[in-house]
């Protein structure tokens, strides 16, 4: 199973990138699987250590896909990295073996540190609504106008019926960047 997201990792300055990342848990293993290129590749081969943010505030997701990433974080316990605060649980985890692909290649990772924060209150659809809005942003370049505007309106279903305010206001973000990337690129 894919679980989405933040990850949280640090470059050799000691700056944190924060991405929305879709991960899989194996028995006590967690497995990271970075496009080629990208930040989160880079930092994890420098610093074989990354933390991951279970969080379920849909605005985290979609200011990182905006590039608005000033989140407030604190450092860990174990390992050289930060976790957001607003988390509801995160995991330190370090590298314990990488399987190389040209790709996407997976870093398969130890947790080393499990720290539950929050109580999570449960499922909201226009919260996954924007998860997916925001997958599909990563995807704009790929995809036909055609199909990403039917799932836009497929999600706007779910937004419209159960979102309260940060939601929408989310949902409005994500929803003027895609539009604008058809526009730009299509």
């Amino acid at each position: 199973m894919i679980l989405e997201t933040i990850v949280s990792t640090i470059n050799q300055k000691r700056e944190v990138n924060f991405a929305p990342f879709g991960i899989k848990k194996k028995s006590k293993d967690v497995i990271i699987s970075p496009y080629i290129p990208s930040i989160t590749l880079q930092n994890l081969r420098d610093n074989n250590c990354a933390v991951i943010n279970y969080i379920d505030d849909a605005s985290f997701y979609v200011n990182c896909i905006l590039g608005k990433k000033n989140f407030k974080k604190k450092k860990t316990q174990i390992i050289d990295g930060f976790f957001l605060e607003n988390s509801l649980s995160y995991d330190e985890v370090v590298v314990k073996k990488i399987i190389e692909d040209s790709v996407r290649p997976s870093f398969i990772c130890e947790v080393v540190k499990s720290v539950s924060k929050k109580k999570y209150d449960g499922h909201n659809r226009a919260k996954a609504a924007i998860i997916e809005a925001c997958i599909l942003a990563s995807r704009v370049k790929l995809l036909k106008k055609k199909k990403i505007l039917d799932e836009l309106n497929y999600l706007s279903i779910g937004v419209e019926k159960t979102a309260g305010n940060l939601e929408k206001k989310s949902w409005e973000k994500i929803k003027n960047f895609i539009l604008g990337k058809i526009n730009e690129s299509k």
